[in-house]
C-alpha cells in the first residue's frame, strides 16, 4: 500500500515534483494501461496548473540545482566533521589532538547535525562557523589539522548555494501567477485520488506487479518528505 503523505510539510514544488514522479512511475511499468489512464490524465492536468505557482523554469532547473548546492555543502560540512573526530583519537601527537578539541567545541556550539536544519537556518549557522573557523587561533588550529581545504570548499558551497537560493526564489516570484495555496488546492485532490485508484488496484490484483510500483512511490515520497522538512 502507498503510505500516508503529510501534505503540510509540502510546498507547491514538492507536490508537483511528487506528483510528477509517481505518474512517471506508473507510465513507465503500466504502459496503456486502462484502468489508470484516466486518472493519470487529470493529475497530469492538475499538475500543469499548479507549474503556474512556481514557474515550470523554476520547477525544472532551479530547485534541482538549490537541492545539489545543499547535499554540496552538507558532504563537505560532514567531511571537515568528520576529519576533526578522527583527530581526537591521534594519542601521538599531542598538539594535532589538542586542535582538534579545541575545533571539535565550535562544531558540537554550532551544532554537529548541522546539515538536517531547514535551507535558510543552515545557511546563518554555517555562515556563523565559516567566519569562527578562519578567525584567530581558531585559523592556527584549523591549518595544525591541515582542514584549510575544507574550510575554504565549505566556504564556497555556501556561496553557490546563496546564489542559486536566491535565484530560486526570485524566480519563482517572478513566475507566480496562482497562489501557492491555490496550487496545493488544485493537486492534492488529484494525486490522493491517483493513490487510492493505486492502493485499490493492488487489493483487487487487477494491475499485475503493482506492488513494484508502490515500492518505487513509497521510496519517492520518503526522499521528497525528508528534502522538504529540510527546505
Amino acid at each position: 500500500m502507498i503510505k500516508d503523505v503529510y501534505f503540510s510539510y509540502l510546498n507547491p514544488e514538492s507536490l508537483i515534483n511528487l506528483s510528477t514522479q509517481s505518474i512517471t512511475v506508473i507510465s513507465t511499468n503500466h504502459p496503456d494501461q486502462p484502468l489508470l489512464s484516466t486518472s493519470i490524465s487529470k493529475l497530469d492536468a492538475a499538475i500543469k496548473e499548479a507549474e503556474k505557482a512556481v514557474g515550470k523554469t523554476a520547477k525544472e532547473a532551479l530547485t534541482g540545482q538549490v537541492f545539489q548546492a545543499d547535499s554540496n555543502r552538507d558532504s563537505t560540512f560532514i567531511a571537515l566533521r568528520t576529519h576533526i573526530e578522527a583527530g581526537l583519537r591521534r594519542h601521538r601527537n599531542t598538539e594535532y589532538k589538542t586542535a582538534c578539541e579545541r575545533l571539535y567545541a565550535i562544531i558540537e556550539k554550532h551544532g554537529k547535525d548541522v546539515y538536517k536544519l531547514p535551507y535558510a537556518e543552515q545557511s546563518t549557522v554555517f555562515t556563523a562557523l565559516l567566519q569562527e573557523l578562519k578567525s584567530g587561533i581558531v585559523h592556527q588550529d584549523v591549518s595544525t589539522i591541515n582542514a584549510g581545504g575544507f574550510v575554504d570548499d565549505l566556504d564556497q558551497d555556501q556561496q553557490e548555494f546563496d546564489t542559486v537560493y536566491t535565484k530560486r526564489n526570485e524566480e519563482k516570484a517572478a513566475n507566480t501567477s496562482i497562489t501557492d495555496r491555490q496550487a496545493i488546492k488544485l493537486l492534492k485532490p488529484e494525486l490522493n485520488k491517483f493513490y487510492t485508484l493505486i492502493n485499490a488496484l493492488y487489493i483487487s490484483e487487477q494491475v499485475p506487479d503493482i506492488d513494484k510500483s508502490i515500492n518505487e512511490i513509497n521510496s519517492i515520497i520518503d526522499r521528497i518528505m525528508a528534502s522538504a522538512k529540510r527546505s
